[in-house]
């Protein structure tokens, strides 16, 4: 994987294949404390879900990710307790309401939100923004990630220097 660290704190990875995408969310779930917080957003099929599944791979837990589009948010349990939750058929705040996510938010885990823009201001200040954009290629994708938030541009410096030491095998 490719990447460049922007004085901003961005860090821009590009993944040449589902294998690379879903090792990167396995690097990234290495590093996730309790309470951080993920906005992804892509087009369908962009990868969002795969990076998922290998945050769930790097937290050792029981079973992998799949999209939870028709249940809404799924708890995976593992060194970390992580939800993952897609609210893509949702629209508005009224709609997410119900889905009591302040809750969540109050109990030590991760959460990691596809299409959350309905949920943003509801839930933090601070949370990094994931985007996904496909490549030149079919299997290559561009991932964007734009830390909103001081412990946000910490993990992207801590993600950048783990993907630097697997080039390295260092």
């Amino acid at each position: 994987m490719r990447t460049r660290k922007e004085p901003d704190g961005t860090l821009i990875v590009w993944s040449d294949s589902p294998a690379e995408t879903e090792e990167l969310g396995k690097i990234l779930g290495g590093i996730l404390q309790p309470g951080d917080l993920f906005f992804l957003s892509g087009d369908l099929g962009s990868g969002k879900t795969l990076l998922v599944r290998g945050v769930t791979l790097g937290l050792d837990s029981a079973e992998t990710a799949t999209s939870p589009t028709f249940a809404l948010i799924h708890r995976y349990e593992g060194a970390l307790p992580l939800y993952h939750l897609d609210l893509y058929r949702l629209s508005d705040p009224e709609d997410i309401e119900p889905l009591a996510l302040e809750e969540l938010r109050e109990e030590e885990a991760a959460m990691m939100i596809e299409w959350g823009e309905p949920a943003k201001d509801l839930l933090a200040s601070t949370y990094m923004e994931v985007g996904f954009d496909r490549g030149e290629q079919e299997e290559k994708r561009i991932l964007t990630f734009r830390p909103a938030g001081e412990r946000y541009r910490e993990l992207t410096h801590l993600l950048w220097v783990e993907l630097e030491k697997s080039k390295t095998g260092k």
